[in-house]
């Protein structure tokens, strides 16, 4: 991956991030209806996600992870450094902002029945299961770390073991968590697709643009005409209202998803032909856009708690641009504050969990000593 490549998929990483905040910024108890267009774009800007994280992880696994063990290392320090924080950030804001206004939380937004197992699940990952769905009292945007980390196990049984283990494996872990979440493990895999493809041929110059700019085209086509709710309506003729909604939960839009994805490969495909003419522009902005990369995974997993505290202070009226620019713009600066002390502090938790392996290795060699 050369570096202007890198650059480009770091911007991308930002603005999906500031997208999926838009997203719920724009909610009428927050923005008062003015941000209500913005409302639909969170999947968009997930997939987008899906697809940079199958490219990302299939970058790590070909040139740094060799083995099973050091990829889940990096893998869960990554997660782990940000997740925990976040459950616990949840939770402090969600009561603190019950204490100031109650009325803030009696929403669809705060789920707080059998709140151990809400927080069990989110530990575990094990939050979006088969046709279970368990929000993480406001935040939301959780559920998605409940279909990445296992596309992580799943991208690793595929890349590190070989035989009749990998297909056990694959099975067992296929069987574990339903088709909820295999339904967009594609997209995930286009990821990998694209950054093995880049690996090969590079497309010309042509070719190139054509994908890079067609893929905008495209984008702005799917919106225009209206393709993401075609399709939601016919998956709701197809297979009712109820399930896709309720049983599919968070894959509701996965014909759309599908499509998204492909656009995606299209951009970043394009995008890899053409890097050198875009270059120079990115090397200008590159400390920025690289500081602020930085914080992708902390804006995603707080905003959306940031939002529900703030809005509860009754500080930002929803009907006042500024106030609304204000709280928007606040809430990202706090996420990159916690950002600092979670996500800039993964190795911290790499350091903890190699002792951790190192342990279990000890306690099991043990035995066999005696």
């Amino acid at each position: 991956m050369n570096r202007a490549t890198s650059l480009y998929l770091d911007l991308v990483r930002f603005l999906a991030a500031v997208l999926v905040l838009l997203t719920h910024l724009a909610y009428a108890r927050y923005s008062g209806g003015m941000l209500l267009g913005l409302r639909t774009y969170g999947n968009d800007a997930v997939m987008i996600f899906f697809v940079l994280s199958g490219f990302v992880i299939a970058h790590v696994a070909a040139t740094r992870d060799r083995d099973i063990r050091r990829y889940f290392v990096n893998r869960l320090a990554r997660i782990h450094s940000v997740a925990i924080p976040a459950i616990v950030l949840t939770v402090v804001l969600d009561q603190a902002g019950r204490l100031i206004n109650p009325g803030a939380y009696a929403g669809f937004w705060y789920q707080d029945s059998q709140p151990l197992l809400r927080i069990l699940t989110a530990l575990t990952f094990t939050n979006e299961l088969w046709f279970i769905s368990w929000r993480l009292f406001t935040n939301g945007p959780y559920w998605s770390v409940g279909y990445e980390f296992w596309y992580y196990a799943l991208f690793a049984v595929l890349w590190y073991l070989r035989g009749p283990l990998r297909v056990g494996l694959m099975l067992g872990i296929a069987l574990l968590i339903g088709p909820k979440i295999l339904m967009l493990f594609p997209i995930w895999m286009a990821g990998v697709w694209v950054y093995h493809r880049q690996q090969g041929t590079t497309p010309g110059p042509v070719l190139g643009w054509s994908l890079f700019l067609g893929s905008f085209a495209g984008y702005l086509a799917f919106r225009l005409t209206g393709t993401r709710d075609l399709l939601l309506q016919w998956s709701y003729q197809q297979w009712g209202h109820e399930f896709v909604e309720g049983s599919l939960r968070w894959s509701n839009e996965f014909l759309s998803s599908y499509l998204l994805g492909a656009l995606v490969i299209a951009n970043f495909t394009g995008f890899h032909a053409i890097s050198a003419s875009l270059a120079p522009w990115l090397e200008r902005h590159a400390k920025r856009i690289q500081t602020w990369a930085g914080y992708t995974f902390s804006i995603y997993l707080f905003h959306y708690p940031l939002l529900q505290f703030l809005a509860a202070t009754g500080l930002f009226s929803p009907t006042s641009p500024l106030a609304v620019a204000a709280m928007g713009l606040l809430t990202l600066f706090l996420c990159r504050f916690l950002g600092d002390f979670t996500e800039k502090r993964k190795d911290v938790a790499k350091r903890l969990l190699l002792r951790a392996f190192r342990m279990s290795d000890k306690a099991a060699i043990s035995p066999a000593i005696r």
